[in-house]
């Protein structure tokens, strides 16, 4: 009974889940700002025939919402378009110039790294000549001959001299390094310190797309009141939704010249930060 019950849910299952599958494909895509809303054709001539029996002054006010609702969309589509270009290069420009700052003076750095172990590795003999002169020295000195001593310590204080500027050398090679390297932290910090600007920019849009939501649905609720007073010849009611979609675009408007204007800001935070990378 139990396989048998089995076998049953998944053939139950199996259609649901087809059916979900083909839902996701067919559901649009996410964007900024709704589908564009527009009469069917059905739907325009339930509109002509409002127009044709309303009184003449709520024909006039019917075609006027109704082409100022077109335009309002058609702008807003359009700015939408932009935003979403714009924000788009920006992440892109964005990526591209963090990589950048992040191995700035790199190659300058590793040249100086090979430089050091290149120095100390030259200078090595000479440090292991000075310590094993230094080991004899100390040999002869038991021994207590003045003339083995004597030249033993000449030969160690000679190789001092070598020893002291070898050293010298190999301090002013790591100062150099560690300067390089000192210089190129402070420098990807001020930059990335800059861009941290964009993150501003980016609290700013969040809480303007979420009201761009918002007011898609408000849209969509609207334009079904306004296809319902379409069928039902009612063109007082026709007329509200209409002055209502206007306020949304308008107000969706708003929101989207915010967005803009901060992608811009982001854009040229970007570029100023880019113009400081060597």
């Amino acid at each position: 009974m139990l396989v048998f019950n089995k076998a049953v849910a998944q053939r139950l299952i199996a259609p649901v889940m087809l059916l979900l599958s083909l839902v996701c494909v067919l559901l649009p895509a996410s964007s900024a700002y709704a589908a564009t809303q527009a009469l069917s054709v059905t739907a325009q001539k339930q509109f002509d025939k409002m127009k044709t029996s309303a009184t003449t002054a709520d024909s006039a006010k019917l075609q006027s919402l109704y082409s100022s609702f077109v335009q309002g969309q058609d702008q807003n589509n359009a700015r939408d378009a932009r935003l979403k270009a714009t924000s788009k290069q920006n992440d892109t420009d964005e990526t591209a110039l963090r990589t950048r700052i992040k191995v700035i003076d790199q190659t300058k750095i590793d040249n100086l790294e090979r430089k050091l172990k290149k120095t100390k590795d030259g200078y090595q003999p000479l440090f292991d000549q000075y310590t094993a002169a230094t080991a004899s020295l100390k040999a002869a000195k038991k021994l207590g001959s003045k003339t083995l001593n004597a030249a033993l310590q000449l030969q160690v204080d000679l190789l001092e001299i070598s020893v002291k500027a070898a050293k010298a050398d190999i301090k002013a090679v790591d100062a150099e390094y560690k300067q390089a390297k000192s210089n190129a932290t402070a420098t990807i910090k001020r930059l990335r310190d800059q861009l941290a600007a964009i993150n501003k920019e980016e609290q700013l849009i969040a809480p303007q797309k979420s009201a761009v939501s918002q007011l898609n649905k408000q849209k969509s609720a609207e334009w079904s009141d306004f296809l319902y007073s379409l069928r039902s010849g009612d063109s007082k009611n026709a007329i509200r939704s209409l002055t209502l979609l206007g306020s949304v675009l308008n107000e969706t408007a708003q929101r989207l010249a915010t967005m803009e204007a901060c992608e811009a800001r982001i854009a040229a935070i970007i570029k100023s930060v880019s113009n400081q990378v060597r």
